[in-house]
């Protein structure tokens, strides 16, 4: 027998269709914990139970089945939107006698709009209809065209008992055709619940997405960003070392305070703990809403109409923005902005509700395309077309990549769909499929960044054809050239290696064509030639910098055989032909390899020179670190 598979089943129906009664008759807990509850006979805030159920197949898996228990009173679906927020399978429950009514629809449409797409219908006080068949199908009439069409529909009295093993049946044979909770290594776990046991310090709870925690790590809040250490973890009652997806989960976060009233430190329903790192809340979320065909008798969607943005557990007071003024009717989609009142956690891929500012309605859903758009880009063309790109086709994280490479044309690898629901395998995978460019720890537009480098591949030929006596651009000179062409200053890095592996070369800092050959214009060959006549008269005696460049020209040709490594510069005063330089160089290695260490004076003797010449010569040898002095005595650097 392997470990528990964990799932979690979320109920949904019409207030007194049995929904917390059935939840005790399946786990011996009644779901109803407040005071409130127990005196008015109905469901307020969430519930939650457990059941253990076999795996249908002969494995002998166990499945570990949290159960969440939510209102269906109207005036609470605000309740029952923080409570099945992250459910795996739906416990449709429908009372026999009362059949299909309003809160069984609009618990229809928010399910739907956050994607649960199994479910099983309990169809309850099967013992107060003469015709349950008639029942049945009058259930299935009002499913006809949902998610739900194909849904198992099960008779069952939960007083007596009745079907209550076929329910138990049904759900472990859904849960068994139903995808795995994903373990994306990004955990989350969504607050639906904070209290303070005495002497246990602050227990937030809550189903476990995305991945897992680990007792005594580090965790942080969102989306205030407070960090913590996570002291325990529970599930079901019972000491945990890991909170794993689809599991319903208590945290023990002792440092950590409960925030109501004005208190503004501490932690809340609607907080989201997390382990994932650099990723921030924010106020603004682009998105994809969707509005179902099935009339809840809600008016169009406004634009600019104040909203409730329901997300995890989280209901922030919001406002919605089309990107073209339009209204959204029933069975219609948009892409629009959501203006959070309040900073809001969430990432790419998540589905979320949006309710009406009266809270009486449910008005559409949809899914969150951009997490953390950038600043400005409402309403801006390229964000308009990254939006466009994602609503058209499946999410994936091959076309996130290409969507934001084509609205951003760079970014740092290690950032790529941080902030969105995919796996890191799932990423590495598109990437690798993709074939965009990735340099030095950046991921590139392909066709971008060839003409990128092809820009600044003609600049520097540019200047080779105009200026053809320097070695090569200056790197300074080409940075300024390409800034309005790169979205990032940090990707001129990336760009020089890009240019040296592919024809060019870079020396100190000055980049050049591995074709260019520097030379004078003809205008100053004759310079060249009158300077080098005058460096060849008296080799190790040559004239100063001042007397060889007496005109701009000059001064001009000095500059370039320096620069090209024709003559060598010792000091402000000496100036030697390369040629005879390493003639000299050679002669001080011998006389040293002969003589042993030897005094500057020796050395001059030894090459014949002055020492206006010899003392800036041997300095440069020893920044050169060919020789060292020691003392008075010079002798050769190992």
């Amino acid at each position: 027998m392997g470990n528990p598979l964990n799932y979690i089943i979320g109920t949904a129906g019409h207030i007194d269709h049995g929904k917390s009664t059935l939840i005790e008759a399946l786990t011996g807990t009644d779901p109803d914990r407040l005071p409130e509850e127990k005196a008015r006979g109905m469901t307020i805030d969430l519930g939650f139970g457990h059941l253990e159920l076999p795996c249908p197949d002969s494995s002998g898996t166990p499945l570990s089945l949290g159960i969440i228990d939510v209102p269906g009173h109207a005036d609470f679906v605000k309740n029952m939107v923080a409570g099945v927020g992250s459910i795996d399978v739906a416990m449709f429950v429908v009372a026999a006698d009362d059949g299909w009514m309003p809160q069984s629809e609009e618990h229809l449409q928010i399910l739907s709009y956050l994607g649960v797409r199994n479910a099983v219908i309990a169809l309850t006080k099967s013992d107060t209809v003469d015709d349950i068949e008639f029942s049945s199908a009058s259930v299935a009439e009002a499913l006809r065209g949902s998610q739900f069409e194909d849904a198992p529909i099960i008779p069952v009295c939960a007083i007596i008992g009745d079907g209550l093993a076929e329910l138990r049946d049904a759900l472990a044979d859904v849960i068994h055709k139903s995808p795995a909770p994903k373990d994306s290594g990004k955990p989350r776990l969504s607050v639906d619940r904070v209290f303070s046991p005495q002497g246990v310090g602050t227990v937030v709870t809550g189903t476990m997405t995305g991945g897992l925690l680990k007792k005594g790590q580090q965790i942080t809040i969102q989306p205030q960003g407070i960090t913590a250490k996570l002291r325990g973890i529970q599930s079901h009652q019972n000491d945990a070392e890991h909170a794993l997806p689809g599991m319903r989960t208590a945290l023990n976060l002792p440092e950590v305070g409960i925030r109501k009233g004005k208190v503004r430190d501490g932690i809340r329903r609607g907080d989201v703990i997390t382990a994932m790192e650099q990723i921030s809340s924010s106020r603004r979320v682009h998105v994809l809403l969707e509005r179902s065909d099935r009339t809840t008798g809600a008016g169009a969607i406004q634009h600019a109409q104040r909203v409730r943005f329901h997300h995890g557990s989280a209901n922030i007071a919001a406002r919605v923005l089309f990107f073209d003024n339009r209204e959204l009717k029933d069975g219609e989609q948009a892409i629009a902005e959501i203006r959070l009142d309040t900073p809001g956690f969430t990432l790419a891929g998540d589905r979320f509700i949006l309710r009406d500012w009266s809270k009486r309605f449910t008005l559409s859903g949809g899914s969150i395309l951009d997490p953390s758009p950038p600043p400005r880009s409402y309403r801006k063309q390229s964000q308009a077309k990254f939006l466009e790109s994602l609503a058209s086709s499946p999410p994936s994280a091959e076309l996130y990549i290409n969507s934001l490479l084509h609205r951003d044309l760079a970014i740092p690898a290690g950032e790529v769909l941080a902030q969105s629901c995919f796996s890191s395998s799932e990423i590495k995978q598109s990437l690798e499929s993709c074939g965009h460019v990735v340099m030095e720890s950046w991921l590139l537009d392909t066709d971008w960044w060839k003409e990128v480098c092809g820009i600044a591949g003609a600049r520097i030929e540019t200047i080779h054809e105009k200026h053809p006596e320097l070695p090569g651009l200056d790197l300074n000179t080409l940075r300024s050239f390409m800034k309005k062409r790169l979205p990032d200053p940090k990707l001129f890095d990336a760009l020089i290696t890009e240019l040296t592996g592919s024809g060019f070369v870079r020396s100190g800092n000055l980049i050049r064509s591995t074709k260019h050959a520097p030379q004078l214009p003809g205008h100053l060959q004759a310079a060249e030639k009158h300077i080098c006549k005058a460096l060849e008269e008296n080799p190790l005696e040559p004239p100063s910098p001042k007397e060889l460049a007496k005109t701009e020209n000059e001064t001009t040709t000095l500059k370039f055989l320096i620069e090209t490594g024709k003559a060598i510069q010792l000091d402000e005063k000496a100036i030697l032909l390369e040629v005879h330089y390493q003639k000299a160089v050679e002669k001080i290695k011998a006389h040293i390899t002969e003589k042993g260490p030897s005094t500057a004076a020796d050395i001059r003797q030894a090459l014949g020179t002055t020492r206006r010449i010899l003392i800036p010569l041997l300095e440069h040898l020893d920044r050169e670190g060919i020789t060292m002095r020691q003392g008075d005595l010079r002798t050769l650097k190992k």
